[in-house]
């Protein structure tokens, strides 16, 4: 029934908020916005830590990569490296998975990530993945460059994986090697986002806090149904529940929200290792900036939103929904 909490909660990723110093050359294409710059580029070899951020802040998109490492070692896996995409403090890495003639999986790979710097310029940026809530490195990107073309960005870097992939329980041969990558539009609303506009308020990381359903489910019941498994009888009529006792029930589940129109959501453990990952796209419906759309599939109702809380709900045929989330730093 793990289906069953993403059914109800899917939403979106983040996109935490530049911290940078007022002293930078504001970029003037970004208008009024409070976000991260957007049009950023450069060798990242010759920039500091707080120039990097920008320039890899994104999404990267892979799937039209003409990369000599893409060995037959890799093919022979049937593994896709989809795309990378950067926050301000985290990473989503985006696999497609597939075994034999099968239709691929997606896999994703969640966390955070730190600029290495020798004097006070950048060598590395490496990836960290949460273990019994412990990060640990994943991977190390170097030479990365990022050029304008046009107004359409393009990057080239290096990626050498440090632990096999299987330890996380992605079945991938070594993905490692050189890449290039196309990034992707941001949403037409980070363009003049201030700090009064709902989508600067929206794009950040989140915790649910509290749910309520016309059904009488609560938070504490959503996140068991992780765990529950159920079974109809024909000869009855009749279904049965069951907890699955090898099944972890989650401890909380949080939302990372991107100005690049991507979610990511986090079911984890008490020790704040990830049980499940899952993305998808999300958008605005109308210009107040108060109805979303979550993969084309629902629409979300703002009832109230700050920088540290957001509250919305939902219906279909008769059934409503209310989510309660707060801000995480």
């Amino acid at each position: 029934m793990k289906k069953i909490i993403f059914l109800i909660l899917i939403i979106f990723y983040s996109c935490s908020k530049s911290n940078d110093d007022s002293s930078e050359v504001a970029e003037p294409r970004m208008g009024n916005s409070a976000l991260t710059n957007i049009f950023a580029s450069g060798d990242v070899s010759k920039q500091s830590a707080e120039q990097a951020k920008k320039t890899i802040f994104g999404k990267w998109n892979l799937g039209n990569s003409n990369s000599s490492n893409r060995s037959y070692s890799t093919r022979s896996s049937e593994c896709i490296f989809n795309y990378i995409e950067f926050t301000d403090s985290s990473y989503i890495l985006n696999l497609s998975i597939g075994e034999g003639g099968s239709t691929p999986e997606s896999g994703n790979i969640f966390g955070n990530y730190e600029l290495i710097e020798d004097g006070d310029l950048v060598t590395e940026v490496r990836l960290y993945f949460s273990v019994s809530g412990s990060d640990i490195h994943l991977a190390t990107l170097t030479n990365i460059i990022v050029t304008e073309t046009e107004s359409d960005f393009n990057a080239t870097f290096d990626i050498d994986f440090v632990i096999d992939l299987a330890d996380i329980d992605i079945i991938c041969a070594d993905l490692g090697g050189s890449y290039s990558a196309e990034k992707e539009d941001a949403m037409e609303e980070t363009i003049g986002a201030d700090l009064d506009s709902n989508h600067y308020k929206l794009v950040r990381n989140w915790i649910m806090t509290s749910y309520s359903d016309s059904d009488g489910m609560d938070l504490s019941g959503v996140l068991r149904t992780f765990c529950e498994d159920y079974d109809y009888s024909s000869e009855t009529d009749a279904e049965s529940v069951t907890v699955d006792p090898d099944c972890i029930i989650p401890t909380s589940f949080q939302v990372n929200l991107s100005t690049f129109g991507t979610y990511v959501t986090i079911t984890s453990d008490e020790t704040g290792s990830p049980l499940e990952i899952d993305v998808g796209t999300w958008s605005w419906i109308n210009t107040e900036q108060t109805q979303f759309s979550v993969d084309d599939e629902w629409v979300g109702n703002i009832s109230s939103l700050s920088e540290t809380l957001w509250e919305f709900d939902r219906e279909d045929e008769g059934f409503s929904e209310s989510y309660v989330f707060s801000a995480i730093e």
